[in-house]
C-alpha cells in the first residue's frame, strides 16, 4: 500500500480517531460544501488521526467560524498578521481538542472576543479546503471545519477584541442578503478571495434555517 503525500504510511497512524470529531464530520455531510466532501473529510482523518493537530504533517484540519450578529446584517472578521488578509477567525486545534466546535469556539473568543454563540445548523455549515504561501511555514494545505455562529446581540452592541495574532478586528456589513453587485464591495480590501463565495453559500444555509 502507498505511503500518504506526506511520507508516511498506514504503519505509522497514531491514535485511534476521536468519536465527537468523526461525528461532527458525519453532520457536514448537511453542510453547504454537500456530502461528498464530508466523506473526503471523514476520510482523511480517519486514515490518521494525527491530521486533527498541526504537528501531524503539512497537510491537516483546521476549524474557524463566521460569526454573525443577531439580526444577521454584519460578519465578523479579523487581519490575520501572517497571512496579511481579512478573513473569519478560526485556526489550529490544540492538543487534548477532539471536537472542531469546540476548537472554532475557543478561537472566536481568543480572536475576537465573543462568547456565547448560537450554532446555525446541526454541525459544520461549510467544509473548505485552500493551500496555503510559503508565509505559513511546514503548513501547505489546511481542511477547514467551518461552523456558522449567531452573536447574542447586533453588532453596534458587540465590540470585537484585538488579539496578538489579529492586529485588527471588524465588522462587516453581511454582503449577501441582495446578490447583485455589491456583495463582494462590502467586504474590505484585502479580504481572502474565496471568503465571498463562502458567504454566498452560507446566506442560503441562514435561509433555509431561519427562526
Amino acid at each position: 500500500m502507498s505511503a500518504e503525500p506526506d511520507g508516511r504510511g498506514p504503519s505509522a497512524r497514531g491514535p485511534a480517531v476521536p468519536e465527537a470529531a468523526l461525528a461532527e464530520l458525519v453532520r457536514a455531510e448537511a453542510a453547504v460544501s454537500g456530502p461528498a466532501v464530508a466523506q473526503e473529510f471523514q476520510e482523511l482523518l480517519a486514515g490518521d488521526p494525527r491530521l486533527m493537530h498541526r504537528d501531524g504533517g503539512p497537510r491537516h484540519l483546521t476549524a474557524s467560524a463566521i460569526v454573525i450578529d443577531r439580526p444577521g446584517d454584519h460578519v465578523a472578521l479579523l487581519w490575520h498578521r501572517k497571512g496579511r488578509f481579512w478573513v473569519q477567525p478560526g485556526g489550529h486545534l490544540e492538543e487534548g481538542e477532539t471536537s472542531f466546535e469546540q476548537a472554532a469556539r475557543r478561537e472566536v473568543a481568543e480572536e475576537i472576543g465573543l462568547g456565547g454563540l448560537q450554532r446555525i445548523g446541526d454541525g459544520p455549515a461549510m467544509l473548505h479546503r485552500h493551500a496555503l504561501e510559503a508565509a505559513f511555514g511546514a503548513c501547505w494545505e489546511h481542511w477547514d471545519v467551518q461552523y456558522l455562529l449567531r452573536a447574542p446581540a447586533p453588532a453596534a452592541e458587540l465590540p470585537l477584541t484585538m488579539s496578538e495574532e489579529s492586529p485588527a478586528v471588524r465588522w462587516v456589513p453581511w454582503p449577501l442578503h441582495g446578490l447583485g453587485p455589491e456583495r463582494e464591495t462590502a467586504l474590505p480590501d484585502g479580504t481572502v478571495p474565496d471568503l465571498a463565495g463562502t458567504l454566498e453559500g452560507l446566506a442560503l444555509y441562514l435561509a433555509r434555517r431561519a427562526d
